[in-house]
């Protein structure tokens, strides 16, 4: 599958809609993520970050004076692209942006779709301009998948102190040398990472997103370092559950 460009390093200047779909983007999911994802640089995402908060008072600004929005071109074949979307939606799947662009290309190579549009299959560009217009037309947004999380408990940070002065007592006590001192854990790692933003319709309260059934199959890695010379070692310990 080809990753859409939806950011073509040759353009120098972009809408403000489009800057800000970035840096939601980039405040989900990273901003080297974002840099991947919309192919622009990581540093220009930074600068966009830091200034959203204007724009995002200016987009305020033109919803209230009733800034039209941009009609579409291929309205018939978007309708289309909406009910594909809620379909896939309702069967669980996350639906992304190039998956979105992707299939607006092959509903308009549908023989009914192009008499409606001859020139839409060689026109459409599905850049990042039209996928946020497109989602506001028909009230969509890119959701997190929903889930509990879990929750520290209150006295945390107090535990984390008294295992401190524990490690510091008996290290003065028994005069441990700092390489004799490892700090161990281990997180699992899933073979089945299912994404957790998919495009959604606003206001559903839960976001599903259906995996391939193997998420629950991982593997276990062991991190251990060093207090005195801070070397990493990585264990991997397979695991199926």
């Amino acid at each position: 599958m080809t990753q859409m460009k939806v950011g073509v390093r040759k353009r120098t200047s972009y809408s403000i809609e489009e800057k800000l779909t970035v840096v939601k983007y980039a405040q989900e999911n990273g901003r080297n993520a974002a840099a991947k994802y919309f192919s622009l640089d990581a540093p220009m995402i930074g600068r966009w970050i830091k200034q959203s908060s204007k724009w995002e008072e200016e987009n305020k600004k033109k919803k209230r004076v009733g800034t039209p929005g941009r009609k579409a071109f291929y309205p018939e074949a978007e309708n289309f692209l909406y009910s594909w979307i809620i379909e896939q939606r309702k069967k669980g799947f996350a639906v992304n942006y190039i998956a979105v662009r992707l299939q607006m290309c092959k509903i308009l190579k549908e023989p009914a779709i192009q008499a409606l549009y001859p020139a839409g299959e060689c026109e459409f560009q599905g850049n990042l301009s039209w996928i946020n217009s497109f989602m506001k037309r028909f009230n969509l947004s890119l959701r997190r998948r929903t889930k509990i999380s879990q929750k520290l408990p209150e006295d945390t940070e107090e535990k984390l102190e008294e295992f401190r002065r524990f490690v510091i007592r008996l290290r003065t006590q028994y005069n441990f040398d700092l390489n004799s001192i490892f700090n161990m854990d281990e997180t699992p790692v899933w073979f089945d990472m299912a994404g957790n933003i998919t495009v959604n319709n606003k206001g559903d309260k839960t976001v599903h997103i259906r995996t391939t059934g193997n998420d629950k199959n991982h593997f276990t890695v062991v991190l251990t370092c060093s207090a005195g010379k801070k070397v990493f070692i990585f264990f991997i310990l397979y695991t199926f559950i």
